[in-house]
């Protein structure tokens, strides 16, 4: 097992500089989310190089990646996104967007190069591989539509992993730090928020000054919500975080139609925090005797990592990188949410880490969702080692303890 971790790390630095083409080409012609046809005709035509077996059009424009190991044992899964977002590139790179008003501000050409990376360093390595590693490259990530597609379309069946995993990048670390390129974190319990989304709809009648005067009431009731405690065993992993603005209302049929949404860090607290929400709406009915409905729209759940499974993990890279790994216990989620959740949520064991890519030296700290983002691009090769190399730790010893 030693001589093909070797071979692993070996491997993954010679991959160092494809890893950077490929994520550059994609960043310079991203894709809106749910029109990523470009990037999915470029993973699988790698993952084919790879000698991989591919499903395209899975879910949209999802492909599918199966790798069989040469040695029986279980199967496990590795997930990115591919899709951009609509922002105006401001960087002054050679690689800069060459696709007016769409940008990939969330890192997700970096996510799909270091999966490409992944695939190629286990493919060569499949005649001491133990299993099989699904790989999968979603669409549709902002807006989380993308994940609920791919399931509906079977991407985790024949075969069905036992274990699923994925990373984000980010600049951040515990208490706001940097997280630099060449560091990597596990994030114990919630990693990312969920999110409910509901439309709350007021009957009031055809008078225009009513209507905008009940929209600032109703918006004023909901956002009570925020201030409200949950009773929890942890509540410094829980958040309400109840968004809701002007812009997200609609007069229409003489009705309010407000779309609102909340944040949480388990889905176990949603019905605590819906019961406090039908107080409030309560109370906002009987104070003005409107007829007023709430109607859910969409449920991302918490990507939410076990925390045995994280301590494991988290001492494993310990062991491979020493202090570059870091542990973040008992706080908040670090960013929003993410439909990974869905995946880890029907497999019902996964982890999701998180890789550095600031580098304050170069001058890249700008967090993402912004349109001077951009990664140092040294966390590509080190994601691509330690990934690896975990994923092939992970079969060996789940194949072990069957076997």
């Amino acid at each position: 097992m030693k001589n093909t971790v070797r071979s692993i790390s070996r491997k993954a630095s010679a991959l160092h500089d494809e890893i950077v083409r490929i994520r550059r080409k994609l960043y310079m012609y991203p894709e809106r989310s749910g029109d990523e046809r470009r990037t999915s005709e470029l993973v699988a035509a790698k993952l084919r190089s790879c000698g991989l077996e591919v499903r395209t059009n899975v879910g949209g424009y999802g492909v599918v990646g199966v790798l069989h190991g040469a040695k029986p044992g279980p199967t496990i899964a590795w997930r990115a996104d591919m899709d951009a977002c609509e922002m105006q590139d401001t960087i002054d790179k050679p690689y800069r967007s060459r696709i007016d008003g769409v940008k990939h501000v969330c890192g997700h050409d970096a996510h799909t190069a270091i999966a490409l990376g992944v695939a190629e360093t286990l493919a060569s390595v499949r005649d001491d591989l133990p299993g099989t590693v699904l790989f999968i490259f979603q669409p549709y990530e902002e807006g989380c539509r993308g994940a609920a597609r791919m399931i509906e379309d079977g991407v985790l069946e024949s075969p069905r992993p036992e274990e699923i995993y994925g990373l984000h990048v980010t600049n951040w670390g515990p208490d706001q730090t940097y997280l630099k390129a060449g560091q990597l974190t596990v994030n114990f319990g919630a990693a990312l928020f969920g999110r409910k989304t509901i439309e709350v709809t007021v009957k009031v009648g055809r008078n225009d000054v009513i209507l905008s005067t009940e929209q600032e009431v109703l918006i004023h009731h909901l956002k009570s919500l925020n201030r409200y405690t949950l009773r929890c065993e942890k509540p410094s992993r829980n958040v309400i975080d109840f968004r809701v603005t002007a812009r997200d209302t609609l007069f229409r049929h003489d009705a309010i139609h407000l779309k609102a949404s909340y944040r949480f860090a388990h889905i176990s607290y949603v019905d605590e925090i819906d019961e406090e929400l039908n107080r409030i709406i309560n109370e906002y009915r009987q104070g003005n005797g409107y007829d007023v409905t709430v109607e859910p729209l969409d449920l991302v759940p918490s990507v939410y990592n076990d925390e045995a499974a994280s301590e494991d993990a988290y001492q494993y890279f310990t062991g491979l990188i020493g202090e570059e790994a870091v542990a973040i216990r008992n706080e908040l989620p670090p960013h929003g949410t993410d439909d990974f959740a869905l995946l880890q949520h029907e497999v019902s064991s996964g982890l999701f880490f998180f890789i550095g890519i600031a580098n304050p030296a170069k001058g890249i700290t700008v967090g993402m969702h912004h349109p001077e983002f951009d990664i140092d691009e040294k966390c590509l090769g080190f994601a691509v080692r330690t990934m690896s190399t975990f994923l092939f730790e992970r079969l060996s010893l789940k194949a072990n303890a069957s076997g």
